[in-house]
């Protein structure tokens, strides 16, 4: 039976989730089975013969490097959403007796409800995900059911810990965090204080982010390993990373809505600011740029964390135009994510890198003083 932090969790944050995303659900879910197993196929294909096509289409995510990543992308921001949704309700006044109550258990204990807590939010994944082992065992395919255990365990364990930091951080002493000592004495340019940000506040959460994007990127080398070579393959791993980083790319402008709006006041050209946000996120890529460095040649390296970079540049820019609405910002993501994914499988992955630094450029100029 669940404790009584589960229930309490459960009750205020899990249900409360699905109340508020009840519309989200119903079509991605809901529709989604409806056309799968119930839709009447039209044309010569017989009604007798629709559970056959059906099976074919399920079987497909459970056998399809390419499928499966998709699908992994749809989970990720869905668990991003509900990172957004507690992170805002552990902020309301009505739920800051957490701070105090929670912390009194052990973190093994508060980590087991949060884990818990987001299991329950990550039930339509998993019913999903239960259709797909199901049908990739009876078909002979282990890899992708795998995967799909593996990352699910990844989405809730991170999700986990990532509320656990945010519990625990009103208790804990930030002066006695040693890392936080070394940075004191550090200087702060402007350009990378969200940097700082990370160190005093995210770092668990960039700890995930960075495990996640790791994932991702020997996943789908494993996962394509026949054709590893192929660019294609690694401009989708690319992508990958970059939805990765959504979060903390979203974290991004609300730290600088929140502490930094006095900006704008500064004298400081947008053309200045625009180079200061490259660098910026420079060096928050530069992990993934070294594993590429490490696997792929200077040039196709080179190029590759351009592409990454150019993604990050869009999506932050996107942020000053839409302002801090993940609702609308999450679906916009998630369709430039298909359209850069078709174009990369056309072979225009150069072609990428020019248009979304110019793309950025111009929302980032209009839109800065918004």
């Amino acid at each position: 039976m669940a404790g009584p932090l589960t229930q309490l969790l459960i009750k205020t944050f899990s249900r409360g989730f699905f109340r508020v995303h009840s519309g989200m659900l119903l079509f991605l879910f809901v529709a989604v089975f409806s056309y799968c197993f119930f839709i009447l196929t039209a044309g010569t294909i017989t009604p007798e013969k629709a559970l056959v096509f059906n099976i074919i289409f399920l079987l497909s995510f459970a056998s399809a490097p390419i499928m499966m990543i998709l699908v992994f992308t749809v989970w990720l921001i869905y668990t991003i959403k509900s990172w957004q949704y507690i992170t805002t309700q552990l902020q309301a006044d009505q739920h800051q007796f957490l701070f105090y109550s929670s912390t009194a258990l052990s973190r093994t204990k508060q980590f087991k409800s949060w884990f818990m807590a987001q299991l329950f939010i990550s039930i339509p994944l998993m019913v999903y995900g239960l259709f797909t082992i199901i049908a990739g065992i009876i078909y002979g395919h282990y890899l992708i059911p795998a995967l799909i255990i593996i990352y699910l365990l990844i989405l809730n364990a991170g999700s986990a810990l990532i509320y656990l930091q945010l519990m625990n951080r009103m208790m804990r002493k930030e002066d006695s965090v040693i890392l936080n000592k070394l940075t004191n004495t550090w200087k702060k340019p402007f350009s990378i204080l969200f940097l700082y940000d990370i160190i005093h506040r995210k770092k668990l959460t960039y700890l995930i982010t960075k495990v996640l994007c790791w994932a991702i990127l020997s996943g789908v080398l494993l996962v394509f390993a026949d054709v590893k070579n192929d660019l294609r393959t690694a401009g989708i791993a690319i992508l990958g990373v970059t939805i990765a980083h959504t979060f903390l790319i979203y974290q991004g402008q609300r730290f600088e809505q929140t502490y930094l709006i006095f900006s704008k006041n500064l004298p400081y050209s947008r053309n200045r600011l625009y180079v200061q946000l490259v660098l910026l996120y420079f060096l928050l890529l530069l992990p993934e740029g070294t594993w590429l460095f490490i696997r792929f040649g200077p040039a196709t390296a080179a190029g590759l964390f351009m592409l990454m970079l150019s993604v990050t540049l869009l999506f932050r820019s996107l942020l000053h135009w839409l302002g801090l609405q993940m609702n609308r910002y999450l679906p916009l993501v998630f369709g430039l994510f298909i359209l850069f994914f078709w174009i990369i499988m056309f072979q225009w992955i150069w072609f990428l890198i020019p248009v979304n630094l110019l793309l950025s450029y111009v929302i980032f100029f209009r839109s800065y003083y918004r």
